[in-house]
């Protein structure tokens, strides 16, 4: 069993934000318009890509912890 390892880069040229929320391995993704999910075996996800986010943008929001609180 793979052990638990949250990771989260971000790519400024080509505007990607990963989040590696496991090291299991990727066999299949889902694509929800710029958002990449990709699963492992059991049908958890392991990683999620966000495309053409801009940290300049989200900085923007005048309170993010707000937002976040309630999409939840």
């Amino acid at each position: 069993m793979h052990q638990k390892r949250s990771k989260i880069r971000y790519d400024c040229e080509t505007k990607i934000l990963s989040i590696r929320l496991t090291s299991n391995k990727s066999v299949d993704s889902d694509v929800y318009d710029n958002v990449v999910v990709d699963y492992d075996m059991q049908g958890k996800p392991v990683n999620i890509d966000i495309m053409a986010f801009s940290i300049a943008d989200f900085r923007r929001i005048p309170n993010p912890k707000k937002l976040i609180g309630a999409a939840t």
